[in-house]
């Protein structure tokens, strides 16, 4: 684990899952540096083949610098971040100058909607949206999951597991009776 996520914990948690959001995150930043770079090596190819001194080649030359470190400064954000499951809660860890801490308990979990696009299934990632009763939380959606079959059991697997017993202790499952004031009486059967 993250040595900076273990500050989070309390001493009786426990750690099940830590993740780092898939790779894919990076696409986009990717093709846009080497867009930039591509069309800042066109630019002074055809302005300026043999001295690579106008004001177009400088332009761009930043342009590309800016972009290439843009795209640095990204992944390590996506380096830091980190989304950790405990035997108690489910928390995300991000930033890389200012931390910020999401995180929602799984006694608050009610839903979960778990989703994967054309291009996550390809690539191998899935997005989970996270709902509880009633709150706004802070913790809503964790979104290019690497290996989500498994972060989706694995969720749900806890939360199964932090519900309580809708059997009661004496094995009982239906404890109306005849002097029960919410029991509607035997169900209709209709035969055909």
């Amino acid at each position: 684990m993250a040595q900076d996520a273990t500050r989070y914990l309390t001493p009786e948690e426990r750690v099940i899952l830590e993740v780092r959001r898939h790779y894919a995150v990076l696409i986009p930043e990717s093709f846009l540096a080497i867009g930039v770079l591509a069309a800042a090596l066109f630019i002074g190819t055809v302005t300026s083949p043999g001295d690579g001194g106008t004001f177009l080649d400088t332009l761009f030359g930043a342009l590309s610098v800016l972009v290439v470190a843009r795209l640095g400064w990204k992944i390590w954000q996506w380096w830091e971040d980190r989304v950790i499951v405990t035997d108690q809660r489910i928390f995300e860890v991000s930033g890389v100058i200012t931390r910020r801490v999401a995180s929602m308990p799984l006694t608050r979990v009610t839903d979960m909607t778990y989703q994967r696009s054309l291009f996550g299934r390809l690539l191998g990632y899935g997005d989970i949206i996270v709902e509880s009763a009633g709150q706004e939380q802070s913790l809503k959606s964790i979104d290019r999951l690497p290996k989500p079959d498994d972060f989706y059991r694995t969720i749900t697997s806890l939360v199964i597991a932090k519900m309580p017993s809708s059997v009661p202790d004496d094995g009982t499952i239906f404890s109306g009776g005849p002097d029960d004031p919410e029991d509607t009486g035997p169900l209709p059967r209709i035969t055909i």
